[in-house]
């Protein structure tokens, strides 16, 4: 791995300003829940699980899972779930109950040491839209639904982050803020995430990095959420890297074909000196051990 450099923008940066402006997004600490709800679902091992949903301020309900360590912990990390076309499977797979074992990344950062939060994404999982039979269309049409609202389906799931955020923040006896970590969607969302929130405290971005100028000129049909109004035009996705300030370690796969090496690279250059560790390894779209390994070194203090 190549470590490049980290900065220190204050919070009126105008990067995280201007991501903030083109999700159409108010600040992240004041998107708070409105009502919480706990059950717990028993112990695994020296892991308790439990479910947590959050109510937010427009009306929606965001099912997580909480795996909590035996003792204290170490570390809190938000862990958001891949895409994969799979609407079927949200939160269960990184919390290592469905879906690829080698993309249990909340379940082994758990076991490591971290108190961590799962949340379905908008259309995932307990959170599917059923609107017709056709979940992929659902989101296409959601998702255009918001841009003629002046909004995106990026905005969306940036704020239940926000959401999620707050309330680990608010429940970590410290008041410390917790990391991030996702794979492919998921590690879209959480270059988004800490991108604009400065409560995040480090991030893993896995197989989630690219531009949207390299997607339209290999016809990549990716998920609807990359398409915020006015990104390319703003700087691309290197506006977002720009306006990262927290340590974040970024795994690409040379060979992945929803993501262009060109588009991984000149996003790589944006971000800030010293903040980013990359990794692109030979091999496609997935999370090999030792990617998964340096994320929990990178997450949970020794």
């Amino acid at each position: 791995m190549t470590a490049l450099r980290p900065g220190a923008p204050s919070s009126a940066d105008p990067a995280r300003a201007r991501v903030l402006e083109l999700l159409g997004l108010p600040s992240p600490e004041s998107l708070r829940p409105t009502a919480v709800r706990v059950e717990p679902l028993g112990r695994d091992g020296s892991v308790t699980c439990s479910r947590v949903e959050l109510d937010t301020a427009d009306g929606n309900t965001i099912p997580c899972l909480l795996l909590s360590p035996h003792g204290r912990h170490r570390a809190d990390v938000i862990a958001v779930h891949q895409h994969a076309g799979d609407f079927a499977t949200g939160k269960s797979e990184p919390a290592g109950r469905a879906g690829d074992p080698t993309l249990a990344y909340g379940a082994t950062l758990a076991a490591a040491g971290a108190r961590v939060i799962v949340p379905d994404l908008l259309g995932f999982e307990d959170r599917r839209r059923a609107w017709t039979d056709d979940p992929a269309a659902d989101e296409r049409l959601d998702a255009l639904f918001r841009v003629a609202n002046g909004s995106s389906l990026q905005s969306k799931h940036t704020s239940d982050i926000a959401t999620v955020t707050s309330w680990m923040t608010e429940t970590n006896p410290t008041g410390a803020g917790p990391g991030i970590i996702g794979h492919s969607l998921g590690g879209q969302v959480a270059l988004f995430a800490l991108a604009v929130d400065p409560r995040l405290t480090s991030g893993v971005v896995s197989c989630g990095l690219g531009t949207l100028a390299s997607f339209e000129a290999a016809r990549i049909r990716h998920n609807p959420a990359w398409f915020v109004p006015g990104l390319a035009a703003a700087g691309d996705v290197g506006l977002v890297a720009s306006a990262v300030d927290k340590p974040v370690l970024v795994a690409s796969g040379r060979d992945d074909a929803l993501f262009p090496l060109d588009g991984v690279q000149h996003v790589l250059d944006a971000f800030r000196p010293d903040v980013v560790t990359a990794e692109v390894f030979p091999g496609g779209h997935v999370m090999p051990p030792h990617v998964t390994a340096a994320a929990v070194r990178h997450l949970v203090p020794a």
